[in-house]
Formats: structure tokens, C-alpha cells, sequence
């Protein structure tokens, strides 16, 4: 990423936030240290969930930028607009099997159903109020909030904080499976096709199209970026993400009683 203003509060945000990382890396660590019961398990599985599938969220950030249009709001560059649009949508793509044959969601399913060995985890009842908090957070900074450049430094703190975070867990999650669960290598890289497909370029990628959305943006409306508190976003959004990570790697402290 070039020098820029940018570039700085996102490097001072998340080295300030380091502590909120160790517990996210401590919780990952707690989880697939040994093998889960099938509640612990589903807990994990719904609730990590609602931290990560953000693509209804990121079309709804382009539906607010449409809206924008449709009721007449003054835009000083309307072709940046549309730029804004478009690097938006190449987040998606893949998401929406777009680019690719299968809903990222449809690997989701697999990856924790495989693991689960059944999809009760899809029930409600394994929300945990801290994952719930977080994802409450994250749609009213992306859809509530009345200026979209909050959406918009939310959607990059969360593509590049995505990026580390299934580099980190891949090598975590595929130890775990092959030594408490017993899969066969080939059923290992199947099942974990969500987290994979995520790393190397795919997660990066996104987040340099939420920057130049953030960009175009900021084109389009004459607004400065450096006006915006980014660093304050990181710290938000690590903090609530470490809550959740915390409360379901950690089963065995919390219970899934302390769900309900």
C-alpha cells in the first residue's frame, strides 16, 4: 500500500489494538487445541459467522450509494460515484458465485456442518450476544450511519483484518482436523475450502477494492478521508471482534448456557 494518510492510521490503529489481537489469537489457539463437543462447536459456528459473511452488507452499502441518486442528493462527480460502485461490487464476486461456481456461502455450510457432523448450528439459539453485538455494530456503521464514508472505513478495517485473519487460523484449523478429528488430508483441504480460498491474493484484493471504493467516494463527495476517524473504527472493530472470539473459543470457561 503506498504512503498515505490512510496507510498510517490503519498501520498506528491496529498496532495500538495489539492486545485485542493476542486475545483473538489466544481464542483461536483455545479452540483447536484439542477436539469440541458438538455444542461448543455449533456456538462457534453460527456465531463466527455473523463476524464474517458481509456480502449482503457490502451490496447494501451500494444500494445506499443508488439511493443516493434516485432521490435527487447533489453529487459533485457522478462518473467517481460509479467508480465507488463498481470497486464495491468486485469485493462481492466471488461471494456471489459471480466469478466462481459455488456460493461462498454454500462452503461455509460445509466447512461447518463437515465439523459439526450435522447443520443444527444454523439454529439461532447459538448466537451468542457478543457476536450478535458485533454484527449490530458493523450494519449500523455500514447501513445506519448517516455519512457513507463510515461504511466505507468499516468495510476496509474488516477486508484487511479478514485477510490476517484466515492466514492466521488455516494452518490452525487444518492440524486440528487431521490430529482430534481424524480427516484424511483430501477431506481436510474440502472442508476447509472457506477459510482457503480466502487467502493469498482473494482477501488482499478486496481490500484494495474497498480502498479505491473508499477513494472514488471521497471524489465524488469532495470530502477529505483524513477528516475521518479510521484509527477509531480499528479499535472499535477489534475490540467488539475479540469480545466474540473470546466468548466462543473459550466454551469451556463460558458455557453455552451463557448464550441464553
Amino acid at each position: 500500500m503506498p504512503d498515505s494518510r490512510i496507510r498510517d492510521n490503519l498501520v498506528d490503529g491496529f498496532s495500538k489494538q495489539s492486545h485485542a489481537l493476542d486475545r483473538i489469537e489466544d481464542g483461536f489457539h483455545a479452540l483447536t487445541r484439542q477436539r469440541q463437543d458438538a455444542e461448543a462447536l455449533c456456538l462457534f459456528f453460527h456465531s463466527w459467522s455473523q463476524t464474517n459473511n458481509s456480502a449482503a452488507t457490502v451490496a447494501g452499502i451500494g444500494n445506499r450509494l443508488t439511493l443516493m441518486l434516485h432521490r435527487g442528493q447533489q453529487v459533485r462527480d457522478a462518473d467517481a460515484l460509479l467508480r465507488t460502485l463498481t470497486s464495491l461490487d468486485r469485493i462481492i464476486d466471488e461471494d456471489l458465485a459471480v466469478t466462481h461456481r459455488v456460493l461462498h456461502a454454500d462452503m461455509f455450510y460445509r466447512m461447518a456442518t463437515d465439523i459439526v457432523g450435522e447443520d443444527r448450528w444454523m439454529s439461532r439459539r447459538y448466537l451468542h450476544p457478543a457476536a450478535k453485538a458485533f454484527k449490530d455494530w458493523k450494519d449500523h456503521n455500514s447501513l445506519r450511519e448517516r455519512d457513507p464514508m463510515i461504511a466505507l472505513l468499516t468495510t476496509l478495517t474488516h477486508e484487511i483484518y479478514t485477510h490476517g485473519e484466515v492466514e492466521f487460523i488455516l494452518p490452525l484449523f487444518r492440524r486440528w482436523l487431521a490430529r482430534d478429528y481424524g480427516f484424511p488430508e483430501a477431506s481436510v483441504r474440502q472442508t476447509l475450502a472457506w477459510i482457503s480460498v480466502h487467502t493469498g491474493p482473494t482477501e488482499k484484493n478486496h481490500f484494495f477494492h474497498a480502498l479505491r471504493a473508499l477513494e472514488h467516494f471521497a471524489t465524488a463527495m469532495d470530502v477529505a478521508i483524513g477528516d475521518y476517524a479510521l484509527e477509531s473504527i480499528v479499535a472499535d472493530y477489534l475490540e467488539k471482534k475479540a469480545q466474540v472470539i473470546e466468548q466462543i473459543c473459550l466454551r469451556s470457561a463460558i458455557g453455552i448456557e451463557a448464550v441464553h
